[in-house]
């Protein structure tokens, strides 16, 4: 089935100028390319570039021209919640390249290229045949690499998800006490950010408490707090789709004075990182900024992870921010979450993060954790 383009009226979304900014680097980057298109399936990075928030659309960007389609589910949706971009064609199809084909969409097109970091090999392959005779080529980051800076309009969202986030963290340890489990407190988690506005959670809630802390990854289980447990949370909310990441670590009742210490140690790390961060950094520097203080303090191996990561509609984007990589460049603009933790096998574990915004001059902290472990209960 498809159907005639659909006008865009009564515009109510908010148009960020960052969009046209992303649209005239993606042309930019097709020029050095040498390709007429590019073809966007990664919805994240639709609704980056149109605020669309369904779950089916492909884009077509021309060097002129703006080709966006949805099936019929999204027909008054998109009425209203499409930014109003120059050249903009909606059109409602449930078989996108057929459509393109028959109509002849696409007839100035020659060569065109897709997400190949996106898109499977055997959906590459279907696509390259349904658009035959185009010549289609593989890009890598063609859009990603321009939504990593975020536009006011996306920073305040970020912002109020992290509001969101600290309220509910704030009500739920007040819910630590002897008898509560990992996962009544991950329960409670959930139940409390929807109540103050989140719109879901963007990744699995984590809550583990004693030695399971030590799972760097750990689901919340059954396990009892006990006194003297460090309890690791970490969560986040979203708000017109971006996301915030945040970790706590609390001891349940008492702390012992290595623990203390050792909380001082990582706080000192995050902010340390967060302080020296500057546009064009390669991820790698950033998190020798961290890891540096860590293994001076002798505990270099029992940090296993990355540092950090970007955010945004994805609660892990563009730059990674770890010592594996020395190709990461972090943008001026982007928010980062900073995320250093160690993990002491049959003992407990420690986390902080917080989301910072990189600017000229440092990373402006989004969120602050405590710079002493908050004892609870």
């Amino acid at each position: 089935m498809a159907k005639a383009t659909v006008k865009v009226t009564e515009q109510k979304a908010s148009y960020p100028k960052a969009c046209d900014k992303r649209l005239e680097q993606i042309r930019f980057t097709m020029d050095d390319l040498k390709v007429d298109a590019v073809v966007v399936t990664y919805l994240p990075n639709i609704r980056y570039l149109t605020n669309f928030s369904g779950s089916f659309a492909v884009m077509f960007i021309t060097h002129e021209e703006l080709y966006f389609f949805t099936d019929d589910r999204y027909e008054e949706q998109i009425k209203t919640e499409l930014f109003p971009l120059p050249n903009l064609q909606t059109y409602i199809a449930r078989d996108v390249w057929k459509y393109v084909k028959q109509k002849k969409v696409l007839k100035k097109v020659v060569n065109i290229i897709f997400e190949s970091d996106r898109v499977t090999y055997s959906d590459a392959v279907a696509i390259r045949n349904q658009l035959r005779p185009l010549k289609f080529k593989p890009g890598v980051n063609v859009v990603e690499r321009f939504t990593i800076p975020k536009s006011p309009e996306e920073l305040e969202f970020m912002r109020k998800a992290c509001e969101i986030t600290l309220k509910t963290y704030d009500k739920v340890v007040k819910k630590m006490k002897n008898g509560v489990s990992e996962i009544d407190l991950a329960t409670e988690i959930a139940y409390q950010s929807r109540l103050l506005g989140s719109e879901g959670d963007p990744f699995d809630i984590i809550v583990t408490s004693g030695p399971r802390g030590a799972l760097v990854h750990g689901m919340p289980s059954d396990r009892k707090i006990k006194p003297g447990d460090l309890v690791i949370f970490d969560f986040g909310c979203r708000v017109h789709g971006f996301c915030s990441d945040l970790t706590r670590t609390v001891a349940f009742q008492k702390a012992s004075k290595e623990q203390k210490t050792l909380y001082k140690m990582l706080v000192k790390a995050k902010d340390h990182a967060i302080a020296n961060v500057r546009p064009g950094m390669n991820g790698k520097t950033l998190d020798e900024f961290a890891r540096g203080i860590i293994k001076k303090e002798g505990y270099g191996q029992y940090f296993q992870h990355s540092l950090g990561h970007g955010i945004g509609l994805v609660p892990h984007e563009m730059p990674t921010i770890t010592f594996r990589l020395d190709d990461q460049i972090v943008p001026e603009g982007a928010v980062i979450a900073i995320e250093p933790g160690i993990y002491l096998p049959d003992k407990f574990g420690m986390r902080v993060e917080d989301l910072a915004q990189v600017t000229r001059t440092g990373g402006k902290p989004i969120t602050t954790a405590p710079t002493e472990l908050p004892v609870v209960g």
